[in-house]
Parts: structure tokens; sequence; C-alpha cells
């Protein structure tokens, strides 16, 4: 890593990946820090839903507009994160249906097209749904992976020659007459610090905005928002669903892969990293989620877990759901006089090209630089193609990931885990939950990797471990019945409880 670049961006989400890649498209010298692997805060924890920004049009009509016209080049520039599914808003007999005409009047105005289907179609076509309903529209809505996405703007970064730096914590600043001049970082692995000069900083680190800020004596108004969100076995719809009411919790499912991610809520929260659910909030969710889908307690649960909005109140204003969408560029020097550093936050994965477009417009012409944004034209591709032919050697059957992902998974890494794997090829992430997957995956990086015995047994169970975190809260029926399978191989079979993670390092 080198010691000098003009560009720091903290944080390794779609933002900060997104604003990394527009810099290196402007041929600006750039370094990227996460604290962990990319795509580990809100990114990766959230529906999947790449909005078509009908959701917010009565309420949030300028956040809207621009998921309309982002949705629309997310598709275009990154068709390897995004399945077109499509969406479809419903209204049930219990709704207040003069809201949908609110709505309808919304979407025209943010120029978002909606095609109405009459109840019998819609039920045709997606047998799940309720029978009560009285009003179906079809929306431009799709399915995105965030954890993709992200390496996919690394990846294209580096090919310009940016430098990505993860598991690297910021614990500093280097100032010079009220200017930031360069970052102190820690690397979590070794403890080893390093300082790296630059002419500027982005903070993009989302809910760790206002930590961030705070090491620089900047103070940010950040209002962690707790989102739970539960994943179920199967594709309960083919399209995303959305109920068409004011929103609120339990509202949302998004086919994804060979799975349905469904949720969420909205609760206030101090700490950035509240990403588990509870058996309560779980509960909650499921009732909610019965006006849409009336069997879905009947249905399999295989996972529950959390994210965190940084929602951006600067005065203090509306919270949760009633807090704008939108996002901000602070500029810290018109606000307090500090030369060097603007934080990027609040707004919503569907608009991360455009957060990252008005921060690099905004940082550039201090470097002297005056070329335009270009990432709305250059297309990015993921760094793990999916990898289907009939030759394939699969180690997980039910996401269909081969040895041949899995190598390309941990390309160019030294040192790498099961999740970070699973990230970047959904290893895991399919209905056993990585019951037949983890040790098959291990097994196969101690065979080609020539990992120790010890090394191999960390990556196995630190995954189970933290596979295990997703089930505490939702331990009942088929689920209750697999993760005594899981127990039974691994605590039976592997001696998981005996195997030492504590003293050794890949």
């Amino acid at each position: 890593m080198t010691n000098k670049v003009q560009v720091v961006v903290i944080g390794g989400g779609a933002t900060g990946t997104g604003i990394l890649r527009d810099l290196a498209l402007r041929g600006i010298d750039c370094l990227l820090v996460e604290q962990n692997d990319l795509a580990t805060g809100t990114s990766g924890r959230f529906h999947g839903l790449l909005h078509s920004g009908a959701r917010y049009v009565v309420k949030d009509l300028h956040s809207a507009v621009e998921c309309i016209q982002e949705n629309k080049i997310i598709k275009e520039i990154a068709p390897d994160c995004v399945e077109d599914t499509g969406g479809m808003f419903i209204a049930t007999k219990n709704d207040d249906l003069s809201y949908v005409d609110k709505w309808l009047e919304g979407c025209q105005r943010a120029g978002i097209n909606t095609q109405e289907v009459s109840p019998r179609e819609i039920l045709r076509e997606e047998p799940a749904l309720t029978p009560d309903i009285v009003k179906a529209y079809l929306v431009p809505d799709a399915a995105v992976d965030g954890f993709t996405l992200a390496a996919a703007n690394a990846l294209a970064a580096v090919k310009l020659g940016a430098q990505v730096k993860t598991y690297t914590k910021v614990i500093g600043f280097k100032k010079e007459k009220n200017k930031i001049c360069g970052v102190y970082l820690k690397d979590k692995y070794t403890g080893q610090e390093d300082l790296v000069s630059c002419d500027y900083v982005i903070n993009a680190s989302g809910a760790w905005a206002g930590q961030i800020a705070a090491l620089a004596g900047q103070v940010i108004n950040i209002t962690p928002d707790k989102g739970v969100l539960v994943i179920f076995n199967h594709r309960i719809t083919n399209r995303v669903l959305n109920h068409l009411r004011p929103p609120g919790d339990g509202d949302i499912f998004v086919p994804h892969g060979s799975v349905t991610v469904f949720g969420t809520t909205s609760k206030m929260t101090d700490n950035p990293e509240d990403n588990e659910a509870s058996r309560e909030e779980v509960l909650a969710l499921l009732d909610e989620g019965t006006h849409l889908i009336p069997e879905l307690k009947d249905i399999r649960l295989i996972r529950a877990f959390a994210g965190v909005r940084p929602l951006y109140q600067p005065d203090g204003g509306e919270v949760g759901r009633e807090a704008t969408r939108d996002f901000s560029i602070i500029d810290h020097q018109a606000l307090t006089g500090l030369e060097g550093m603007i934080s990027v936050v609040g707004g919503k994965l569907t608009t991360y090209r455009l957060m990252a477009k008005a921060a690099v417009d905004k940082v550039a012409p201090f470097l002297g630089n005056d070329k335009p944004c270009i990432t709305h034209k250059e297309r990015i591709y993921a760094p793990v193609p999916k990898n289907t032919g009939k030759d394939a050697h699969y180690l997980c059957q039910c996401e269909r990931v081969t040895k041949k992902m899995l190598d390309q998974a941990v390309q160019n890494k030294e040192r790498f885990s099961l999740s970070d794997v699973r990230r970047l090829t959904r290893l895991g992430m399919g209905p056993c939950q990585g019951t037949f997957c983890t040790f098959r995956a291990g097994a196969y990086y101690h065979e080609t990797r020539g990992l120790s015995p010890e090394a191999a047994n960390k990556l196995l169970k630190d995954h189970i471990e933290e596979r295990w975190k997703g089930s505490k809260a939702i331990l009942w029926g088929q689920q209750a019945q697999e993760a005594q399978l899981t127990r039974g191989i691994y605590l039976g079979l592997l001696n998981l409880e005996r195997l030492d993670s504590d003293s050794h390092e890949i």
C-alpha cells in the first residue's frame, strides 16, 4: 500500500465503492479503507430491493424521482448484480383505497410506469397472494445483490489503478493548519498502524459516519435506524411484492436466488452494529406479512437478521419512517472551517451511483480535475461470474456454487473467511444455510490453498458460528429440525466444539 494518495475513501459499502470507481474513472489516485469486508454494513443487510421509487412517491417525491432514474442506469451498467424481476403493489379490501389514487398520481409525477392488472390475473400468476386483493399494479422494481455490486465497483476501480484495503480501521486523522492531510490506519489482523498522506478524505462510512467524523472533531447527526428482515427457503413470489399502503413494517417481499427476503421493521438504535433479530421482532413481522401472504407462517424460515439505516437529520427532524431517504453531502469546511474532508450521508443503495457522483463532483475541483462523471456509461462486472455448465463441480447445491467460483472469490487475497466467500458466491445462503457446503469449502481450500488443518478448521468453525447467529431467533418447525441436523454433523461428526479457532490465522 502506497503511503500517499490524492483521496482516501472511508467505507466499503455501495456508496464508498461507487465513489472509488468514479474517482478512478476521472484519473484520481485513490484508496478505499474498510474496517471489515466490503458490503458488511447496510449494503449487505437490507432486503435487496432495487427501488423503482414507487414506495416513496406520496411522501418523498424527490427520492422517488432519483430512484427511478438510477434504477434504469443500474440495470444497464450492472446486469450481473441485478435480477429484473419486476415488482407489484397490492392493495387489499382492508386498505385505504383513497391512498391508491394519491399513489398513482405520485407515480405519474415521478415518471414511474405502472400497469394495472386484475386481481384474477395476478392471483393466477402469483397464487401465494391473498385472495382479498382489490387493486394490483406492476412497477419496474428489481432485486439487486448488494455484495456483488460493491465488489464489482471495487474491482472496476482497482483495474484503473485504485487501491482497496479491507479489515483496516481508521483510528485518526493528521491535521495541519485545520486541514486534513492524512489518515491513521490500523490493520485488524496484525495490529500494524500506518499513516497514509492524502489531499482529501471522503467519509462514506454509512451508519459509522458520525464516529468517523468525530475522529476529526466534527459532529454529524446520524440517527441509526434498525430494520429486521427474515429469509424463507424458497421464492414465494416471482416478482417483488409491495403492500400498497403508506410505508410500514413488513410490507416488502423480494425474491433472491433460491430464497425470499421479507421485511422490514424500523426502530431507533444507538449502535450501528445492532444486527441481530429477536424472536419477538420476527413474530411481529410475520403477523404483518400474513396480510399479503396468508399462509406465511407455514413457510419455512431459514434466517433472521437486521441492518442499520444511516438516516441523517441535520436539525433533529423526523426519525424512522418519517425521515427522508434523500442523501446529503456535508462540506466540513463550510460548516466548521475544516478543510480536506466531506461526508456523504443518508440515501439508499438504489441511489449509490448518484451519491458517488455528487461527492466526486464536490471534491474533484479541489484536486484540479475537471473530468466529468462517466459512471453511467461504463459497465461493471461481477468478480465471480455464475458457472452453471454441465461439467461444473458444485460444492453448494442450494446456490449452485462451483469449485471455480471458490477459486475466483479468493484470487489475490492473503486472508479470507468463508463469510467473505459467501458474499461473492452465495455459498451457504440457500435453504441448508451452510450445513453441507461449509465443510466442503473448508476442505477444498485446505487442499487447493495449502491451508494448515488449524486454518481450515478456523474457516469452518467461524462460518458455522456466523450462520448460527441468524438462526437463533427462528428455531421452530422445520428450521429447528435443520438446526438439529447441523448440530449432529458439526458437533457429533466433526467435533466442532473442540476445534481451536482462537490461536490460528489464515
